[in-house]
């Protein structure tokens, strides 16, 4: 019989058999997503036919695991923060993902008005593309009270299994400044579980 602890299965491989205890949110984020998209080390072309709800997920996930790294005290400046942290993008690049994520999630939409700090009153629009010679996010245009980006599909979804990958990275690195923080909010997150057999 193997035990694992809080930290292992917060990090749990979507790929395992679901826990007649529950698993965590983030396990069934990633096991659906694969579900939905196949393995999480492949790009299947023919995998998005349904591109609304994988980007739900992918966005979601993303803001589930701002929860757990950062310390800050808004949703917006904890998603910004983890993005732009993880992903090595700029500020601006990093609040256009959080738009999309506050346009997909509360509107089913691919644009959303800012009411943050951030640009407040500018409308931003999404396109989502899944070719991969495009980057992560790309401005296309910026009239002042509009802006425009593109997004790659799948480079989202690699940018999200990279936050998974480095949060459990440092949760194992009892030397990094996050690691305390890090144990501490999946320990709280813990007894957040899903039942499902299948």
């Amino acid at each position: 019989m193997i035990i694992n602890g809080p930290i292992e299965n917060f990090f749990k491989n979507p790929c395992s058999e679901p826990s007649p205890e529950g698993d965590c949110v983030l396990f069934h984020i990633r096991r659906d997503l694969v579900k939905l998209l196949d393995a999480e080390d492949q790009v299947n072309p023919e995998a998005p036919r349904h591109v609304m709800l994988p980007l739900m997920g992918i966005l979601a996930g993303i803001d589930y695991l701002s929860q757990v790294y950062s310390d800050k005290t808004g949703s917006r400046d904890r998603f910004v923060e983890t993005v732009r942290e993880f992903c090595r993008i700029n500020e601006d690049a990093s609040q256009a993902i959080y738009q999309l994520r506050c346009a997909i999630i509360h509107s089913v939409a691919l644009s959303t008005i800012s009411d943050c700090n951030h640009r407040r009153g500018d409308r931003f629009s999404f396109e989502i593309t899944d070719d991969d010679s495009c980057p992560l996010i790309i401005e296309l245009s910026d009239n002042g009270s509009e802006v425009t980006y593109r997004i790659n599909f799948w480079k989202l979804r690699k940018a999200f299994l990279g936050i998974v990958a480095e949060l459990e990275s440092i949760t194992n690195n009892i030397d990094h400044p996050k690691n305390a923080h890090l144990i501490n909010m999946i320990g709280k997150m813990h007894s957040e579980k899903i039942l499902k057999t299948t």
